[in-house]
């Protein structure tokens, strides 16, 4: 079911944060999802969730049609900005459960960090109506992993998660929550009625941040941006203090780009 179905409007507030910040997909993801999804330039698409755009200019670049569907009004003007040399990407301003799009109509659904928004009872039962005969569909995740040496930092801000936010997100009241290895993620739940789940691969990336540049990232996280905001203000201070004062003002962290391919039964 989803998560914090209230905050996936929250996104919008920064939409500039938010394409400065957030990690960027590996080209070699790309490079596999155009290649076993067999994309050219014929190919029709329908993305949700675009963001700022980060996910939808590698394949624009190899000249799909793109029906890109963004919640966020700021992201999606965003987006339009960071696309505006695509012609054959048109971006609508909307949700997906409610934007009326032609069935039968595209190659390939994809959504990048976006699809666990969706609402249940749409994720799968409007996606298979969308797509053509053995259309795909394409799931981008970007996870947080254990960096394999103790993970220091992650039970270090257990303590700030624990002030600012008791109660706000499940994963935070956990107290024996770990960070998953790389190979213990697992593919996203797939309608095995509708799809049939065609691979589930993995793209490990180390990421650098100053204290600054980290707690930058954190808040562009719904749980934060969801604070009031001085209790915002004082979480992303406490992270960016817990960092210079115990961990030499920089932080390395792992993260895991997942991309799944599903097709139409």
């Amino acid at each position: 079911m989803n998560t914090l179905p209230g905050l996936r409007s929250t996104f919008d507030e920064d939409a500039e944060r938010y394409s400065r910040y957030r990690p960027h997909y590996p080209k070699e993801l790309f490079d596999k999802l155009i290649r076993d999804t067999k994309l050219t330039s014929s190919s029709r698409l329908l993305e949700i969730g675009p963001g700022t755009g980060q996910a939808t200019k590698p394949l624009a670049a190899i000249g799909c049609d793109i029906t890109s569907v963004e919640l966020g009004a700021a992201l999606a003007d965003k987006a339009r900005a960071e696309l505006r040399s695509y012609p054959n990407v048109h971006i609508i301003t909307g949700s997906f459960e409610d934007t009326n799009l032609p069935e039968s109509s595209y190659d390939l659904v994809f959504s990048a960090t976006a699809f666990h928004w969706v609402k249940d009872e749409y994720k799968f039962t409007k996606t298979t109506k969308l797509l053509k005969p053995n259309g795909y569909l394409v799931i981008i995740h970007t996870e947080h992993i254990s960096d394999d040496k103790g993970d220091n930092f992650f039970f270090a801000s257990k303590p700030i998660y624990s002030k600012y936010m008791p109660s706000s997100d499940p994963v935070n009241r956990d107290k024996d929550l770990k960070l998953p290895s790389i190979n213990q993620l697992q593919p996203p739940h797939i309608d095995n009625l509708l799809f049939t789940l065609e691979s589930f691969t993995v793209f490990p990336r180390v990421i650098t941040y100053s204290a600054r540049d980290y707690a930058s990232l954190l808040s562009t996280y719904s749980p934060t941006i969801a604070l009031a905001p001085n209790k915002r203000q004082g979480f992303l201070k406490d992270i960016e203090t817990l960092i210079i004062e115990q961990f030499g003002g920089t932080l390395e962290k792992r993260f895991a780009f997942t991309l799944t391919i599903a097709q139409k039964k």
